[in-house]
């Protein structure tokens, strides 16, 4: 059934590869990321984890293992990520939990990758987008109007740390999925073909993981979805910031954010608010992310 559109779509995406090529790959043993070592068989991966436990560590591991040359993993401490949050709320000016943990990912990536002396880099940024990759898109698997509105939405809204902190660093990043050629292909898509049923559950990126089922290996082509920090595991801060903050200051803290215009809604979230106030005045005098 999708054969003629599986071989669109391949050629497609190895034509954006040419036109945005690199031999270093930012692999997080996802799917997009994965389909894209498949395909050009990267010289250099890299994988960041916050703890040997990662999940991305051990996914990317398997990916990298049967097609890069040469793989790095970074294990960050709990010391280096909190460096690099303090780095990602100066440099994005916003407190929001989210945005910090994945742009903590990414910065710890291209930060290493710059050290190695690398200068241009290629990430699987887009593919979640335009393939409805997010796990809240499979409630509209019955309703293809409002799957193609939020599709919609995403692609007119997303935006993505990597190429911020990648002019920062002074480091090219290659984005395949997000070139304008490709994304004019993937639009054409019908759009029922983007969430399916596999072994009595829906997915999203049906027709991505379809057309790769065989030649990519169903551990990776069928791996469950994770947020980003998820994945990489930042998502395990919030622990380290609850144990280092007492209730008492807490209360005392968001009574004064609420007083400022922001109602904290965590200790995590105001832990990332104090920092942002180090560097800012109230976000109700700046122009910034706050939610």
């Amino acid at each position: 059934m999708l054969d003629n559109d599986c071989n669109r779509l391949k050629s497609e995406l190895c034509e954006s590869i040419k036109r945005n090529y690199s031999n270093a790959l930012l692999l997080s043993g996802g799917l997009d990321s994965s389909i894209l070592a498949s395909i050009v068989k990267p010289t250099f991966t890299w994988t960041i984890g916050f703890g040997k436990d990662s999940m991305d560590l051990s996914f990317a591991r398997r990916v990298a293992t049967k097609y890069s040359t040469k793989h790095t993993e970074i294990i960050l401490t709990d010391l280096e990520l909190l460096n690099i949050i303090n780095e990602m709320i100066h440099l994005f000016k916003t407190f929001d939990p989210i945005e910090i943990r994945n742009s903590s990912v990414m910065y710890a990536g291209l930060s290493k990758v710059r050290e190695e002396g690398i200068s241009t880099i290629m990430t699987g940024d887009g593919g979640d987008e335009l393939f409805a990759g997010y796990n809240y898109l499979k409630r509209y698997f019955s309703d293809i109007q409002m799957l193609k509105a939020e599709l919609q939405r995403l692609l007119d809204t997303m935006h993505f740390s990597s190429s911020l902190i990648g002019r920062k660093l002074g480091i090219k990043v290659k984005t395949p999925f997000l070139d304008e050629k490709f994304m004019y292909y993937v639009k054409s898509i019908d759009t029922i073909k983007m969430i399916g049923e596999h072994i009595d559950e829906l997915w999203g990126k049906f027709i991505l993981r379809k057309c790769y089922e065989y030649e990519r290996g169903k551990q990776i082509v069928w791996r469950t979805k994770l947020a980003q920090e998820q994945g990489a595991g930042t998502i395990k801060i919030r622990d380290l910031i609850i144990k280092n903050l007492d209730d008492i200051s807490y209360r005392e803290d968001t009574t004064k954010a609420l007083s400022e215009g922001v109602i904290i809604r965590d200790k995590e979230h105001l832990y990332y608010y104090k920092i942002f106030r180090n560097y800012f005045s109230p976000p109700k005098e700046e122009e910034c992310t706050s939610s």
